[in-house]
């Protein structure tokens, strides 16, 4: 097993990843929060059972259901919604709202919802440009583990830094 990486380690590369991303056209960043909710959908049956047996906690069945449910109902929630470049204009007032990523988000993973969280954060970070660092909470390091490994396989594919 890899040597776990330290906080600075971490941060360092998400940073990283995310200056590179920080350019990303609206496509690209739709693509990449898509892929994330789609990775669960996909996985649903996998990620629910293995969340159960992780945290100890919930109903397989409920946890596939939420899986594919929330992945739905978080994609759809984000699809088609501006979240680069001028966003809104108003022109009562002669401005223009901008978006702009912040850089690296901090997302706490509470043991009783080791997938649901990460996708939501990890794909409302990536619509909005921004790269997110993951801490799950001991009852959940190998179901969060797995997931964010799967995320980065699918970021890669679509030629995005892994480290987002």
């Amino acid at each position: 097993m890899d040597e776990p990486l330290t906080i600075e380690e971490l941060v360092a590369r998400s940073k990283a990843a995310q200056k590179e991303f920080a350019f990303a056209t609206q496509e690209q960043a739709d693509a990449a929060a898509r892929a994330i909710c789609k990775v669960v959908y996909d996985n649903a049956e996998m990620l629910g059972t293995l969340a159960v047996e992780d945290s100890r906690m919930g109903s397989i069945t409920d946890k596939i259901s939420k899986c594919r449910n929330k992945s739905t109902l978080i994609w759809y929630s984000l699809k088609g919604k501006k979240s680069v470049g001028i966003i809104n204009r108003l022109e009562d007032r002669h401005m223009l709202e901008i978006a702009k990523p912040m850089g690296v988000v901090a997302s706490i993973i509470p043991s009783t919802n080791p997938v649901v969280t990460p996708m939501s954060n990890g794909a409302f970070a990536l619509k909005t440009r921004n790269s997110v660092i993951f801490s799950p909470h001991p009852r959940a390091i190998k179901c969060t583990k797995l997931l964010t490994d799967m995320f980065r396989a699918e970021l890669k594919k679509l030629g995005f830094p892994e480290d987002l």
